[in-house]
């Protein structure tokens, strides 16, 4: 499996932030792409939540249905799991960085899908949103 080390030689291995994504947070991860970065300082995960408790909190927050406007109650049943997966940032250890987006809505298997990018603080939030977008690009291949 893929791991990460920044220039102390610490390491975290995928097995470890995948522990920290598993005990902490509602997402599962459906599979290791951080080759796909083609880079050895960061991690990547495709990650997908079930939508239930998603639907629950949209609609005690707000009074839109999916059958009154279908775009607008995906694009904040999107924005919901955005803000789920803020709970793996801070669950993450204090050296990390992570970006996350939500970019696919399977409304047949009542899924999420997002895409998680970690990388060591040193790297830079500039540099992984970076890579967190050109991921969003190539994770349907």
């Amino acid at each position: 499996m893929s791991i990460i080390v920044n220039e102390e030689n610490k390491v975290y291995e995928w097995e470890d932030i995948s522990k920290i994504i598993h005990d902490t947070t509602e997402f599962d991860i459906v599979k290791d792409i951080s080759d796909r970065t083609k880079r050895e300082d960061v991690l990547a995960f495709i990650l997908q939540c079930d939508t239930e408790s998603l639907k629950n909190e949209l609609k005690e927050e707000t009074d839109i249905s999916i059958e009154e406007n279908e775009e607008e109650y995906i694009s904040e049943l999107m924005n919901k799991a955005d803000e789920y997966a803020v709970e793996i940032e801070e669950s993450l250890p204090e050296d990390l960085l992570a970006y996350y987006y939500a970019y696919e809505y399977d409304e047949d298997q009542e899924i999420i899908k997002s895409i998680l990018v970690v990388a060591f603080e040193e790297l830079g939030e500039r540099k992984l949103k970076d890579i967190g977008n050109r991921m969003i690009t190539v994770v349907g291949d």
